[in-house]
């Protein structure tokens, strides 16, 4: 019998179950001594806060962020949300969860989706370009990466091979722009498109959970993608200065705005393009991804994201019809 999944707990549930433990912290009690647990935990449907108010300091001794915990307890309610309060937890052993309810995956086929990039790559007419991103994907360990890391810890496509699932809507939708502008530089935007977030495959780490590696902390994958792409531009010897220049800003500027991480903000059509199908695609899956997980909560609204500034229709979409009969 599958575990229940954080998205389906209610207030008053009771709680038997493992959960990957993703924060740890003790904070003292305002009004006696000593000390209670905060704790996050998560599972593959997203994460919920965790108290536990006796033997604190012993359990926190006995976990790390990363591992997989038993947990029992119920679900109470703090400041209109809910909360685990936790009644006792261990380290699990390996064979008492499964894997698969930790980490969600693209519903599209990795292979499917390997096949198609290896498409766009075989569209690129320039064949100083194409020759770059042969040399890119065609390092198999680098390829594997990139075909099962996430598109991102929390905030869109943030699950096993999303990264090249947002990757490939990227270019997808570049191509769109091209067809409907066809000032653009196609090639250009097919390169940076698959090229932009390669940085995410050292950016982000984990097997049952993600967080950022020490790489990803110091430096951010905007950064990381630049020194790969330069590393490997270096290789080729006849690689024209000036393509060289215009592909790497095109990357360097996808995130638009200095305020949301591009050290240099798009100055050519295609580095404008290139900016806005990443956002789009961005928004859009993360609208989808907290409606996946909310759905099925009271309401039809979900509650107040902060990085969105606002809370998301959730549905059900046929209420409307069924009210206006």
């Amino acid at each position: 019998m599958s575990k229940p999944l954080v998205n389906e707990l209610s207030v008053g549930d009771k709680v038997s179950a493992p959960f990957v433990v993703t924060d740890i912290s003790l904070a003292p009690f305002r009004s006696k001594p000593g000390s209670y647990l905060n704790l996050t935990l998560k599972d593959r449907s997203g994460e919920i806060t965790a108290r536990m108010w006796d033997n604190a300091e012993q359990a926190a001794a006995a976990l790390q962020p990363g591992q997989v915990a038993m947990v029992a307890g119920h679900v109470e309610e703090y400041q209109g949300e809910p909360q685990v309060i936790v009644r006792a937890i261990r380290r699990c052993q390996p064979d008492e969860y499964d894997p698969a309810d930790f980490v969600a995956s693209s519903q599209r086929n990795p292979e499917e989706m390997v096949a198609q990039l290896q498409a766009n790559i075989a569209e690129v007419g320039n064949p100083h370009l194409r020759e770059l991103l042969e040399a890119v994907f065609g390092d198999e360990e680098l390829l594997a990466r990139f075909a099962s890391s996430p598109g991102g810890k929390t905030l869109h496509h943030a699950h096993c091979g999303g990264l090249i699932e947002h990757t490939l809507n990227v270019v997808e939708l570049v191509k769109k722009a091209s067809d409907l502008y066809p000032s653009l530089d196609r090639d250009l935007l097919i390169t940076a498109g698959l090229l932009h977030d390669l940085g995410k495959i050292y950016e982000l780490e984990g097997e049952l959970s993600y967080d950022y590696s020490d790489e990803g902390r110091f430096l951010g994958h905007v950064v990381l993608t630049d020194r790969l792409l330069a590393g490997k531009i270096a290789q080729l010897p006849d690689f024209p200065q000036h393509l060289a220049n215009t592909l790497t800003h095109t990357v360097l500027s996808h995130h638009g705005r200095r305020e949301w991480g591009a050290p240099i903000l798009p100055s050519t059509p295609e580095a404008c393009a290139l900016h806005y199908a990443d956002n789009l695609d961005a928004r859009v899956q993360g609208f989808q991804q907290i409606i996946d997980r909310e759905r099925d909560q009271p309401g039809r609204w979900s509650r107040y994201h902060p990085y969105f500034e606002r809370s998301i229709f959730v549905g059900p979409a046929e209420a409307d019809n069924e009210e206006s009969k």
